[in-house]
């Protein structure tokens, strides 16, 4: 049984991912969101089989029952995309310590925890897509927390491929700049300039998808992100951090 398992699928670009991949034959698609209203909502627009699993990946038992149901399963995973995050933007002083938690248990620690359980249901040509963004690739005054949760993402990515390449199975991290999303609408002190970046989700799980096949490590779906990751390699970080502007 070939599968896709996309978490944080209940909207924005997991959804998309959903949308896209309902064209790929797989058996099944596999939706992890803690919103179950919105999970059947979604299984109700696909042709393929869809799993409907609320669970909300801040917390571990959410990955036990995860593990059991892989085990009952025995699942073939295509394609692995992981996509549940959160982002809080303001000064580093002014993000409450749920907010910080919550950034660092969604974006890196259920990421983390949600690839390794799958590995060993993944097989030669599976694609594990990771959510990054183009936060990741310099940090960033205002949006400490989330940019760093992004960079961790796009390093842990590149490595993790580099380690399983041998058994035929590429990682792809996901770069966009602003995406069109209820979670970019809802970040405060956005400056009016990002929103003329703006890009559909649907660009970026098209994008995603496409660079994934064709083996790529970065996958940025825009000319302005592709521009700030050719930056952030050749002008030193504290030179554009002294000009940062928010």
């Amino acid at each position: 049984m070939k599968i896709a398992v996309i978490s944080g699928a209940s909207s924005g670009i997991g959804r998309s991912f959903a949308k896209e991949l309902d064209l790929y034959g797989l058996d099944e698609i596999w939706l992890i969101a803690r919103n179950s209203e919105k999970l059947e909502e979604i299984s109700k627009t696909l042709s393929t089989k869809a799993v409907t699993l609320p669970l909300d990946l801040e917390k571990e038992d959410s990955f036990d029952t995860l593990c059991k149901l892989y085990e009952a399963e025995k699942p073939s995973i295509s394609y692995l995309v992981c996509s549940a995050g959160v982002g809080y933007s303001g000064t580093f002083e002014s993000l409450t310590p749920d907010k910080i938690q919550a950034m660092i248990n969604l974006n890196c620690t259920a990421l983390t925890l949600l690839t390794s359980i799958s590995l060993p249901y993944l097989e030669n040509g599976s694609k594990v897509i990771e959510i990054a963004s183009g936060a990741g690739f310099l940090p960033q005054p205002y949006f400490s927390v989330y940019a760093s949760s992004k960079s961790y993402v796009i390093s842990f990515s590149r490595a993790l491929r580099a380690e399983i390449r041998k058994r035929g199975i590429n990682v792809t991290a996901v770069c966009p700049g602003p995406v069109d999303t209820n979670f970019f609408s809802s970040l405060e002190n956005v400056k009016e300039y990002k929103k003329k970046f703006l890009i559909s989700p649907d660009k970026v799980a098209k994008h995603a998808l496409k660079s994934a096949k064709k083996g790529k490590a970065i996958s940025s779906p825009s000319l302005s992100m592709k521009l700030v990751h050719l930056v952030s390699k050749i002008v030193p970080t504290s030179l554009i951090l002294k000009f940062y502007k928010q």
